[in-house]
């Protein structure tokens, strides 16, 4: 992956367009964006559900467009809202579509069988926990997790909140990002403190939540479940 990463990048910068081109066509997607507000975000809005619905793994990519687009706080809150949604119905699809072909072959397989009996039990007892603690700490992919859970017995209103607010603040990071991107005159900038800084926080918010708040939701629920 790095080695496509970079080759891109190499192709990019000797046959694509010059910087000024790159960074004037993308000012003038981010004013037609803000001088037809409504509409954009309605695009944005109706594409990313649509995307997520279909587990489709652009997420972060999303999330940067629409900071550029939006700024941070529009973004945020455009990104936070049609993700939820698009996770909701991933989940309702993974609940009444595929539940039923697992658990068959679950019966047929003991250790399975126990393995996703543990997870039911833990599930039904502490969903929003459960739910809260997996958006906070990303270790699994975004739209692997709006599967897997649409297979355990956790209620949807709380698959929908704990989503919602799990999933806020590394929004708001990668949507800061985006906006950052917004404010470069050249590519030179995109190594400057500001940047590298609004960057530098996207791997660093979910390890900080995992060993803050997520280690205080799992004492929390050991105590409640001792």
């Amino acid at each position: 992956m790095l080695v496509v990463v970079v080759a891109g990048v190499a192709l990019f910068l000797a046959y694509g367009p010059d910087e000024q081109a790159v960074i004037r066509r993308s000012g003038e997607w981010r004013a037609e964006a803000r001088a037809h507000l409504f509409a954009a975000v309605l695009i944005f809005f109706t594409a990313e559900v649509i995307l997520v619905a279909f587990s489709v793994p652009v997420g972060i990519w999303l999330t940067v467009l629409a900071g550029f687009l939006f700024g941070t706080w529009a973004g945020t809150a455009v990104v936070s809202c049609a993700s939820t949604l698009g996770a909701v119905l991933a989940f309702l699809a993974a609940r009444y579509v595929f539940a039923d072909a697992l658990r068959r072959t679950a019966s047929a397989r003991p250790r399975l069988g126990r393995a996703l009996a543990a997870i039911d039990r833990g599930f039904r007892a502490h969903g929003a926990y459960y739910v809260l603690l997996l958006r906070l700490t990303p270790v699994f992919p975004f739209w692997l997790l709006n599967l897997g859970l649409g297979l355990t017995p956790v209620r949807l209103r709380d698959y929908w909140w704990a989503s919602q607010l799990g999933m806020l603040p590394v929004t708001l990071v990668v949507a800061n990002a985006g906006a950052s991107l917004a404010e470069i005159t050249s590519f030179r900038d995109v190594l400057s403190f500001d940047v590298l800084g609004a960057l530098g926080l996207m791997p660093l918010v979910p390890f900080v939540l995992h060993h803050t708040i997520g280690r205080w939701l799992v004492r929390r629920t050991a105590q409640e479940t001792a």
